[in-house]
C-alpha cells in the first residue's frame, strides 16, 4: 500500500450515476467512512467507523466513490505528517509534504487521484497544497472546514458546485510580510511569484492593486488563534504523542476568560481587518520557504515546533479566524475578505497559468 494511505480498498470502482459519477475520492483519516478504520493519525487511536461523516456522505450521494483513507497529522495538530517519515513531497524530494492533509496532497500530486478530501482548521488544506505544488480551497466558514486537494482550480469549482459569475471591480491587497511572525524570513522567489500574480490580476481582471503591511494587532490575533486551538486539546487523551501532550497542557492552563476573549476577538477580526486594509481580496505567499526536511519539525521541542510551523505558514490561519474563503494555488494564496467563494476561485483561475510556471 502506498505510504500516503492508512487504508485502501482496491475493490472500489467508480460509480456510474450522479453528479460526481466517475470520481474516486479518498477521505482524510480524521473523518469517518462506515466500515473503514479511522486512526486520527495514530494507529493507537484506531477504531472502525459505523457511520460516514456528513460531508463525505453527501459526496457519496452525489455519485463519488470513496476508496480509502489518507495519512493525516495526528488529530490534525501539525502542518507536517510526523508519523510517516517516508511520506515526502513529490515536488520537493526529501521534504515534508505539509499537513495536516498530508496524504491527500501526495496522492493528488503524484496523479494517483484527481481529487482527495481534506479539512482545514488553520491551513491544513492549503499548506500541503503549497508543499506539494497542487491546489486546495478552504470554503467560507470558521473552525474546521472540509474541502479538497486537486490539480486544477476548475476541479474545485466542480466539486464545490460553484459557478463563475460577474463581479464588481475589486480592490486587491498584496502582503508578502509575515502576518504573525514579524521579521521571519520569506524566500524572494515566493515574493516574486505573488507579485507576478498581482500583475496578472491587475491586467486581466482589472483589480485595483494595493501593497499592504500587516494589520495592527496581527500578533495579538495569532495569540487568539493559538488560544482557540490549544483549548480544543484541553480534554484530549495525548496517547503517546509528546506534541499533543504539550497542546493539552497549554489548553488546560487557559482560563475561561482567556477563551471567551479569544472567541470575541476572533468574531470581530474580519471587520477589523477589512476596515484597516480596505481591500476585498488578499494575495500572499502560502508558505514562507521551501518545505523543510521530513525530520525537521519532529526534531524540535513542541513549543519550538509550534513557533517554527507558524514562521513557515504565517498567513493561512487568518482566514480560519475571519471565516473568509481562501485558496492555495501552489505557492500563491488568495483569500476573500468581502467576496464570496466563487469569486475567489475565479481569481485563482486567472493566476493559475502563471503560478504553474513559477519554478
Amino acid at each position: 500500500m502506498h505510504p500516503a494511505f492508512t487504508y485502501l480498498d482496491d475493490s472500489v470502482r467508480p460509480r456510474p450515476v450522479g453528479r460526481l459519477a466517475g470520481w474516486v475520492i479518498p477521505a482524510k483519516d480524521l473523518s469517518d467512512v462506515a466500515g473503514m478504520p479511522t486512526t486520527m493519525g495514530n494507529p493507537a487511536r484506531e477504531y472502525v467507523a459505523r457511520t460516514t461523516s456528513q460531508f463525505l456522505s453527501k459526496l457519496q450521494h452525489q455519485g463519488a466513490a470513496i476508496n480509502g483513507k489518507t495519512v493525516t497529522a495526528e488529530l490534525g495538530a501539525t502542518v507536517y505528517a510526523e508519523r510517516v517519515p517516508e511520506l515526502v513531497s513529490p515536488a520537493y524530494p526529501g521534504a515534508t509534504p505539509g499537513g495536516s492533509s498530508s496524504g491527500a496532497a501526495v496522492v493528488v500530486a503524484e496523479g494517483l487521484h484527481r481529487a482527495a478530501h481534506g479539512s482545514d482548521a488553520g491551513g491544513s488544506l492549503r499548506v500541503p497544497a503549497a508543499a506539494c505544488e497542487v491546489v486546495s480551497f478552504k470554503p467560507s466558514g470558521r473552525g474546521t472546514v472540509d474541502g479538497f486537494l486537486t490539480r486544477t482550480v476548475a476541479d474545485q469549482l466542480t466539486l464545490h458546485r460553484l459557478t463563475p459569475h460577474a463581479y464588481r471591480r475589486l480592490r486587491l491587497g498584496i502582503c508578502t510580510s509575515p502576518l504573525f511572525t514579524p521579521g521571519a524570513p520569506v524566500d524572494e522567489k515566493r515574493i516574486a511569484v505573488v507579485e507576478r500574480a498581482g500583475e496578472v490580476l491587475e491586467a486581466l481582471v482589472g483589480v485595483d492593486k494595493h501593497v499592504l503591511k500587516p494589520f495592527s494587532g496581527a500578533e495579538r490575533a495569532f495569540g487568539y488563534f493559538r488560544t482557540l486551538i490549544t483549548h480544543k486539546f484541553a480534554d484530549v487523551d495525548p496517547a503517546d504523542s509528546e506534541y499533543v501532550a504539550w497542546l493539552r497542557r497549554e489548553g488546560r492552563a487557559l482560563t475561561p476568560g482567556d477563551v471567551t476573549l479569544a472567541q470575541q476577538q476572533a468574531a470581530g477580526l474580519a471587520t477589523h481587518v477589512a476596515a484597516q486594509w480596505d481591500v476585498d481580496v488578499l494575495l500572499t505567499p502560502t508558505i514562507a520557504t521551501d518545505p523543510p526536511a521530513v525530520n525537521y519539525f519532529p526534531g524540535l521541542s513542541p513549543a519550538d515546533s509550534f513557533m517554527a510551523q507558524t514562521e513557515w505558514t504565517p498567513w493561512c490561519s487568518l482566514f480560519n479566524l475571519t471565516g473568509g474563503p481562501a485558496i492555495a494555488v501552489g505557492p500563491v494564496h488568495l483569500g476573500g475578505l468581502t467576496v464570496d467563494d466563487a469569486t475567489v476561485l475565479q481569481l485563482a483561475q486567472a493566476i493559475e497559468p502563471v503560478v504553474r510556471q513559477w519554478r
